[in-house]
């Protein structure tokens, strides 16, 4: 794929990280559509009737084009021709996961439709780089839809990751991780294995996402007290920031940074490097 690169004030967000970008910048409003790799096929039946929805009232469609719920919405929006963006981990030259090359290609070469890449060419992803993916997918919607999760997941830090910046959010009722999003005040779209219903209810919800009947950003967190090791973690790091494998137990470290960087505590300034946010 033929790129270009962006800054992000270019794309819209704050920040100064160069992006890459194939094919074009879907139009605002924009959709999140998010949810489980191995999602079940009761949810995953769900994504068509909510990217149609999101189409018919103007909305164009993000996504992270991992496997699962994320490849289902990319798909959905090619076949009912709804702009749509994906939004890679990785340089433009490593696309992940590589067997979805071809959909990729697609998406860029479809009208109003891009792919944009987070990292600069040549570098692969690692899994740092999955959450800050995520952090910019929440960037540039201005709502958010989980389809499927589980209560311990990285749909569930992105969900929380979209309370944090104001961002509407709604969930696809059914999952364990969405009755726990309703309860922290996510809207609950009901599915019952009927299209014509679901995609009322998300046109409806959508409609009152641009009326502006969503939540302010909550005040800024204090860093938690079972995160402190990691703050002090990231301080001695130092200017380069904390990579980690820097770390002693590098999956438990991932878990506390996709945490951190939810609350607005820490933020990639580079691949795979982390720094105190703010």
């Amino acid at each position: 794929m033929q790129t270009r690169a962006m800054t992000a004030g270019a794309l819209g967000i704050s920040g100064s990280r160069v992006f890459h970008l194939a094919g074009q910048l879907p139009p605002p409003p924009r959709l999140a559509v998010v949810g489980s790799r191995a999602a079940e096929r009761r949810f995953r039946e769900a994504v068509g009737p909510l990217v149609e929805a999101a189409g018919n009232v103007g909305w164009s469609v993000v996504s992270g084009g991992a496997m699962g719920i994320d490849s289902d919405a990319h798909r959905a929006a090619l076949a009912a021709g709804v702009a749509q963006l994906v939004v890679l981990p990785c340089g433009p030259d490593q696309p992940y996961p590589p067997h979805h090359g071809p959909l990729f290609e697609q998406v860029a070469a479809a009208p109003r439709s891009g792919v944009l890449s987070c990292q600069p060419p040549g570098t692969v992803p690692t899994r740092g780089m999955f959450a800050s993916r995520n952090a910019i997918v929440v960037a540039l919607s201005r709502a958010v839809v989980v389809v499927e999760a589980r209560p311990r997941s990285g749909s569930m830090i992105t969900a929380r990751l979209a309370a944090t910046k104001g961002r509407a959010r709604a969930v696809v009722a059914g999952s364990a991780g969405a009755a726990v999003l309703v309860a922290e005040g996510a809207h609950a779209l009901a599915w019952r294995g009927e299209a014509f219903a679901l995609r009322a209810a998300a046109r409806d919800w959508l409609g009152a996402v641009l009326r502006g009947d969503t939540l302010p950003p909550p005040e800024p967190k204090p860093w938690p007290e079972h995160l402190h090791w990691l703050r002090e973690a990231v301080l001695a790091a130092g200017p380069a920031g904390l990579m980690l494998d820097d770390l002693a137990s590098p999956r438990t470290a991932l878990m506390a940074l996709v945490e951190a960087e939810a609350l607005g505590l820490v933020v990639e300034r580079a691949a795979g490097r982390w720094a105190l946010g703010g």
